[in-house]
């Protein structure tokens, strides 16, 4: 393995995620081949290509996160640029939060405050005929 011990957790990560669209590439091709019939049961058909898909797509997986030197070089890279992010606490993503949902009920009600308002305007000028 190439720069084995680092960047474990990136490496890992992108494996799993590697693995979890492999997995789901393979029951795509699964459920596409569960109803064709080329003289055998389709389910040993549609089991066997979505088998055979997830089977090619680990060797290619390992060979991106273990020994490419690109990719590891980056995935390296990322963990030690992850490690100085400054994380907010708690409290701060609280606070924000509090402050984005504030803000967006108050352009909310102001945009229905104006809406309703040239509504009214328009049904007493005989713009718009609000119905019955």
């Amino acid at each position: 393995m190439y720069k084995l011990g680092q960047g474990y957790w990136t490496r890992v990560i992108s494996a799993t995620a590697g693995g979890v669209i492999a997995m789901l590439g393979g029951w795509w091709f699964h459920d596409i081949f569960a109803t064709v019939n080329w003289g055998m049961n389709p389910i040993y058909l549609s089991w066997g290509i979505g088998g055979l898909f997830v089977a090619l797509c680990a060797p290619l997986i390992y060979m991106l996160v273990a020994r490419n030197v690109t990719a590891v070089d980056f995935l390296v890279a990322t963990e030690s640029e992850m490690k100085k992010v400054s994380w907010p606490t708690r409290r701060e993503v609280t606070g924000s939060t509090i402050i984005v949902i504030f803000t967006s009920v108050t352009i909310a009600l102001f945009c229905f405050c104006f809406d309703r308002a040239f509504f009214l305007l328009f049904v007493q000028l005989h713009v718009l005929n609000p119905g019955t």
